[in-house]
């Protein structure tokens, strides 16, 4: 009986008899049967348990008896782990969870920490005779995708090669690279003048080029009508088509905008790569987000003497038009700048616009984020007096995960008045994490002002590695940078129509990477040491996005991580890791890292995967196969096991406490694939001041492929792996579609 029930007979029960001339007695015969039919009325009738909830006498399942089509539904929605169980339930299900094409895709994407950009499933607003693929489709696509990063090879491969030379800026996202080209007039001709021009190489038209140098007229007259022809034909020369076409090419080269127009040789392809374009300022730095279209590049401008200021441009990339989506095509940078040059770091996230300028002239760094929509300065935050910040990354969507340099006096100095002397100074490294309201939290309603930027909170400060330090021998602390791609979007990519991104990284999912870039010894050495932890690692310090904690005027003070805690989550190695000239190297979970040999001109690509869950398969088929790896013979596999810190005298040897034998000895190389699950041990060995131990819960796997030649840039992202190289005074680059 529900409560509304018994409210309703007590509401009868007290009910005033509607005769005041009836005895006591029938007053109290008519009030209970009052309450007998009410009582009996509000009853709730003996439930009948459907069909359904009924087990059949004969065992049968009345799931089963659903249409595979409304299975499919019902087991699509399941998350990883209920799926995995589900597997061993019974045959029929298992029979439909491995034959159903829909059900597949869902549990392969969700092993491999991905997701289905549901734009991709839809058809292209070009070209309307376009299919958009099928299940089977996008679920072979991923299978063969996963298939070549897992043993590295290519599905296929192209080359092309770069028109301008080595330029100061550039960056590279899923599939387009920007570079800047240098101006002509470039005094010293080093490429180190920025420019006002930029280069866009779009790589996904790869598979898309179209030679037209042997098409009669005819033939190009009919190919134009049934085709949709990318803005970059318009601009052939009348020789490569037909009159009808070229007729048309002039008609629309007289209302285009000059400065979107592409201008190319005789001997391009239609559907070229390569584009250029100009802008009427001198660029500072840029940034992409090419799944919105959106281009940002930064301006100085010089308004008086010694002030200077800096302002965003928000672009979009296929036109460098205004932004349609930008309520405010420029944004202001919030403070006067005293110097020009300035290097500037960029996160674009959904719609949140970050940038970090690290300032030369002895001012502090300041991070400043935006609503780049509204055109709403939503974030500001600057370090304490006594840190730098070195790089930064966005943890999530409304956090910063900020590597740092401190400084401090020791407190038992005796020179504290000699202000020339360093030697009381110590340096220490950490990450700082903070943390800030969801921009919707903080939107101002319709008639109400603008509220003033956000602080972001600090959450908590992990301690870094300790590292020797002596300004007096040259030895200044190490500089730090971080790096993650791509961002923690919770957006899909809705660009470029033509070759959208099928398939997204989850924005939980993914490694960060951590750099320490040293001094270089006395004895020539460069040590260089690489950091690698997954972002949940840190994400658990986080509180969730609507905590009160972040909205505190004075919050309580961020918490001590200490390294010795989070070592065995993270890896690091080094300190012989190359150097890498493009900061590009790691998208998702995986890392890629070139290893030049000199002696006979050739490289070692190596491509690391730090999936958990790809990993943790990789050691379950060698459990079940009964693998068992073998200790190094060969100088090679010695060289590469004392690379990560890994004893050479026996694989299966425990290295701590706890570390048993059978924990070690499935790693080792396998068909290709290296296993590493021990622990990483770092000797204490200048620049180091102490022995480091990690990577006890963070195994990975990596293979590696080996090209000639002295390569030494490779860039990495969902689809494809990039290597530059250089033929005589030509520099290349060799894209592997995977």
């Amino acid at each position: 009986m529900s409560m509304l029930d018994r409210l309703r007979m007590r509401r009868a029960s007290f009910k005033e008899s509607p005769s005041s001339s009836l005895s006591p007695s029938s007053s109290s015969t008519s009030t209970t049967s009052t309450y007998s039919a009410t009582a009996s009325t509000y009853f709730p009738p003996n439930k009948v348990p459907p069909k359904y909830e009924i087990p059949d006498k004969n065992g049968v399942n009345w799931l089963f008896a659903l249409p595979d089509e409304l299975l499919e539904r019902v087991f699509i929605g399941l998350d990883r782990m209920t799926l995995s169980r589900c597997f061993r339930v019974c045959k029929r299900l298992n029979d439909l969870l491995n034959t159903s094409v829909p059900i597949s895709l869902s549990y392969t994407l969700q092993c491999n920490s991905l997701r289905l950009n549901p734009y991709a499933l839809l058809p292209s607003n070009r070209n309307a005779n376009q299919i958009p693929p099928s299940k089977a489709q996008l679920l072979s696509t991923l299978r063969d995708r996963l298939s070549g990063f897992r043993n590295f090879e290519a599905k296929s491969k192209n080359s092309a090669k770069f028109r301008e030379a080595e330029g100061r800026l550039y960056e590279y996202l899923e599939g387009v690279l920007l570079r800047n080209v240098p101006p002509p007039d470039d005094p010293l001709r080093l490429g180190r003048a920025i420019g006002r021009e930029v280069a866009v190489y779009e790589l996904a038209k790869g598979n898309e080029w179209e030679d037209v140098s042997g098409r009669t007229e005819s033939e190009e007259e009919d190919q134009s009508v049934i085709e949709d022809k990318p803005s970059s034909y318009i601009n052939q020369p009348t020789s490569q088509m037909g009159k009808h076409s070229a007729k048309k090419a002039e008609d629309s080269s007289e209302n285009a905008d000059t400065d979107a127009d592409e201008y190319f040789d005789e001997d391009q392809l239609v559907n070229d790569i390569r584009k250029t374009h100009k802008f009427d300022f001198e660029m500072q730095d840029f940034a992409v987000d090419p799944g919105q279209d959106l281009f940002v590049v930064a301006e100085v401008r010089h308004p008086s003497h010694r002030q200077y200021s800096l302002h965003i441009h928000l672009l979009t990339l296929s036109t460098f038009q205004p932004h349609p989506k930008a309520a405010k095509h420029v944004l202001d940078w919030p403070v006067t700048l005293q110097t020009r040059i300035s290097s500037l770091g960029f996160q674009i996230c959904d719609d949140g616009l970050y940038i970090l300028r690290n300032n030369n002239g002895g001012a502090k760094d300041h991070l400043v984020g935006w609503q780049w929509t509204t055109g709403r300065m939503a974030v500001t935050l600057k370090p304490s007096a006594v840190a730098t910040f070195e790089s930064f990354i966005l943890l999530t969507p409304t956090s910063f995960l900020i590597p740092t340099v401190r400084t401090r006096l020791q407190p038992n100095s005796l020179i504290q008045d000699d202000l020339a002397n360093p030697r009381d100074l110590l340096f220490s490294h950490h990450l700082h994490i903070y943390a800030f309201p969801p921009f919707s939290s903080t939107q101002p309603k319709e008639g109400e002002a603008i509220p003033p930027a956000h602080t972001p909170t600090e959450i908590a400060i992990i301690d870094l590695p300790e590292f020797e330090v002596d300004l007096e021998e040259d030895l200044p602390p190490p500089r730090l940078t971080i790096r993650t791609d791509p961002p923690p979007r919770h957006t899909f990519p809705q660009y470029p129509s033509e070759g959208i991104q099928q398939f997204v990284p989850d924005p939980e999912s993914g490694i960060v990477i951590v750099e320490f870039y040293c001094q270089p010894l006395q004895n020539g050495n460069k040590p260089h040491y690489v950091l690698f932890a997954q972002k949940k690692t840190f994400a658990a310090y986080l509180p969730a996005p609507t905590s009160p904690l972040l909205l505190q005027a004075f919050p309580r003070p961020a918490p001590v991580i200490k390294w010795e805690s989070i070592a065995p989550k993270v890896r690091l190695i080094g300190p012989d890791e190359p150097e890498p000239s493009w900061v590009c190297y790691v998208y998702g979970s995986r890392y890629v890292s070139p290893y030049p040999h000199e002696f006979d001109t050739s490289t070692s690509i190596r491509l690391y995967d730090f999936d958990p869950l790809r990993v943790r398969r990789e050691l379950y088929m060698r459990k079940n196969i009964g693998f068992v790896g073998h200790e190094p013979q060969s100088p090679r596999g010695i060289v590469k096991r004392l690379m990560f810190g890994l004893s050479t005298s026996s694989s299966n040897s425990p290295k701590s406490p706890g570390c048993l034998v059978e924990d070690t000895k499935y790693d080792g190389e396998k068909d290709g694939i290296t296993l590493i699950t021990e622990e990483t041990v770092l000797k204490k060995k200048s620049p180091l001041l102490s022995e480091i131990r990690t990577g006890r819960e963070l195994p990975f796997m990596f293979s590696e492929k080996k090209v000639e030649g002295l390569v030494q840039t490779v860039v990495l992202d969902s689809e494809r792996l990039i290597i530059f190289d250089y033929e005589g005074d030509e520099e290349i680059m060799e894209i592997m579609d995977f």
